[in-house]
């Protein structure tokens, strides 16, 4: 009960904050917010790529820093998705990944590749972010309704009923069951979605699937990052949060979910630029 206290005060926080911070910063206070959690991100990012010395550490954070702003400047000033694009690709390459991975095998890659992969994790979705509020912020709240329920519903799912190991080289945690009870959630949400945000009848089915795509790519996101933490040797990104970890331990789902959610919506003609 002593570690359950500190996990829900932080979670309320966290939400309250967030929550805030999407309906009342403008867009461009929300981009400098959106930049602090990527320096924070990166940094432990970092630690996960098994560099221990801090000017290298500090370069890689400047590294992220630049490719964020450029990524920014061509989405906003240029109006050119390709660092959105990016993260799709991206993604999609990581379930091929997350499919193929055994312990003991090459493993992630050397402390370059894992610094390259964390760039095309945290960039796009941070760009993704900044688009989402940009033009109406209300996706994006429902966005992380969308990850957190989908999250919510497999855990609690998973201690019901789970009995078959989604991916036991990873997360041994996760099950199948649980998986099915977060599309299950998910399913519902994104009918509900699909009412409140009062999309076309036309593309109910589309907008519905493009909801449950998300939730999948968004639990690879978690997957990921667990195949990240245990090619490093760690449970935890960091200890920023009590209860909770890092600052990757809480972003991993939203980093593949929201390039995935902001892009399939653009395609779909359900939210115009």
């Amino acid at each position: 009960m002593s570690g359950l206290r500190p996990r829900v005060i932080t979670g309320v926080a966290l939400a309250a904050g967030v929550l805030a911070a999407i309906l009342l910063l403008p867009t461009a206070l929300f981009l400098l917010l959106v930049l602090a959690v990527l320096l924070l991100a990166a940094w432990e990012w970092s630690r996960l790529m098994g560099v221990e010395e801090k000017p290298v550490r500090i370069l890689y954070l400047g590294l992220c820093l630049l490719a964020g702003f450029v990524a920014l400047d061509h989405v906003l000033t240029l109006e050119r998705l390709w660092p959105v694009q990016a993260g799709v690709i991206w993604w999609a390459l990581v379930v091929v990944l997350l499919a193929v991975y055994r312990p003991g095998g090459p493993g992630a890659g050397s402390p370059a590749l894992k610094g390259i992969a964390g760039v095309l994790t945290l960039v796009p979705a941070c760009v993704a972010l900044v688009v989402f509020h940009s033009l109406q912020p209300a996706w994006l709240v429902f966005l992380l309704l969308l990850t957190s329920c989908a999250d919510s519903a497999a855990y609690f799912t998973g201690r019901r009923f789970g009995r078959s190991k989604l991916a036991p080289h990873i997360s041994p945690g996760k099950t199948r069951e649980g998986l099915f009870g977060a599309l299950a959630a998910t399913l519902v949400l994104g009918l509900a979605g699909a009412r409140y945000f009062e999309v076309h009848q036309g593309l109910w089915f589309y907008f519905v699937a493009l909801c449950l795509v998300t939730v999948l790519l968004s639990v690879a996101g978690d997957l990921f990052e667990s195949l990240i933490k245990r090619e490093a040797g760690v449970k935890d990104s960091g200890q920023i949060l009590p209860g909770h970890g890092g600052v990757l331990d809480r972003i991993d789902s939203v980093t593949a979910a929201a390039p995935v959610f902001l892009m399939g919506l653009l395609w779909g003609g359900i939210l115009a630029r």
